[in-house]
């Protein structure tokens, strides 16, 4: 039985316009909040970790359950709890969208009663931004999202080690100001550090690289999500890339690279200017992506902070592209194969 993750942003973290409720009133499909304005409060998004038969989280779907007693929008819940995606919306910014799910727990009459939070669908970090009015500008009724579309987050694990230009630096000792050596020998200036102890699920375990997995000096341990950039002859061959990213936790095979077995993990976030590819245990590892999922990952006092710096990020017009393409998870698997 498969078990993942959805990261989860509760009930009580959403304001929405018109003392407007997410609760599904109409039958469960979201037509009730279309033209209203919603706003995320905070970045307190938390892992639910899930069984399921299959490995879609979709509508209508029973045989998805709760691994374990949980809480959901600061209520427990018992094991085997019955989950379910009840609607998805389409939220704007005025220049972005964003597909937002309601998450909700089956335990009212009707079923679709009460919803507890939203979860996200895009790529690592790809939250909408906080603190900003999104308007709904549709809704759609019976949602079915394979769960690795579901957005969590990218970081390194505390103690891994950054090249900087002064050699190598734990990542939790580097703030703002400071300097990181990209790939191609460049220095790079931090312009902003975030940092947050997890409790760690089922399968959301932090992916450990043993020294030499991936030509990395030492253990590394970075987020499943996290990606790695590959520049082999199989990239080129396959794809007719010069470099790809990878997500970490597609490089799992059981022997030198495996799921971290702890209960809590510190996670640290590095934001530069742009996508940059940075050396972590001597292993190119992509920096958070400041796209517009830039400003997502913060709260609003330190969103607000990077504004004030970078005023130019609120619209995203000047930032470039990802450092490289991601490889979706078929075609990691076909390479990795290789």
């Amino acid at each position: 039985m498969p078990t993942y993750n959805i990261w989860v942003l509760g009930e009580n973290d959403v304001t929405i316009s018109g003392g407007g409720q997410l609760d599904g009133v109409t039958q469960g499909d979201g037509s009730h909040l279309v033209g209203r304005t919603l706003t995320l409060d905070s970045t307190n998004w938390s892992p639910i970790s899930i069984n399921d038969s299959d490995t879609n989280f979709a509508d209508n779907d029973t045989g998805q359950q709760l691994n374990g007693a949980q809480t959901v929008n600061g209520v427990s819940y018992g094991s085997g709890s019955i989950v379910e995606a009840e609607y998805s919306f389409t939220v704007s910014d005025g220049t972005n969208t964003y597909t937002l799910v309601a998450f909700n727990v089956r335990d009212s009459s009707p079923s679709y009663a009460t919803i507890e939070g939203i979860a996200f669908i895009g790529d690592p970090g790809d939250w909408p931004p906080v603190g900003v009015p999104l308007t709904v500008v549709s809704a759609q009724e019976g949602p079915s999202f394979a769960a690795e579309d579901y957005v969590e987050p990218v970081c390194f694990a505390a103690g891994t080690l950054i090249q900087t230009p002064d050699g190598p630096k734990p990542v939790e000792h580097i703030g703002p100001g400071h300097h990181v050596t990209t790939i191609n020998g460049r220095k790079a200036t931090v312009r902003w550090v975030g940092q947050r102890r997890y409790r760690i699920h089922e399968n959301n375990r932090p992916i450990r690289f043993r020294t030499g997995a991936i030509g990395n000096t030492r253990d590394l341990i970075v987020s499943p999500q996290h990606r790695i950039l590959v520049r082999d002859w199989r990239v080129s061959l396959l794809f007719g890339l010069s470099g790809a990213l990878i997500a970490a936790q597609e490089f799992v095979n059981g022997s030198d690279v495996v799921f971290e077995d702890v209960e809590f993990v510190t996670y640290v976030h590095l934001l530069f200017d742009r996508h940059e590819i940075i050396l972590s245990e001597g292993v190119p590892t992509e920096s958070l992506y400041p796209g517009p999922c830039a400003l997502n990952n913060l709260a609003p006092a330190a969103r607000a902070e990077l504004l004030a710096v970078f005023p130019e990020l609120q619209s995203h017009s000047h930032v470039a592209p990802p450092v490289a393409p991601t490889l979706k998870r078929h075609e990691a698997r076909l390479l990795l194969a290789a």
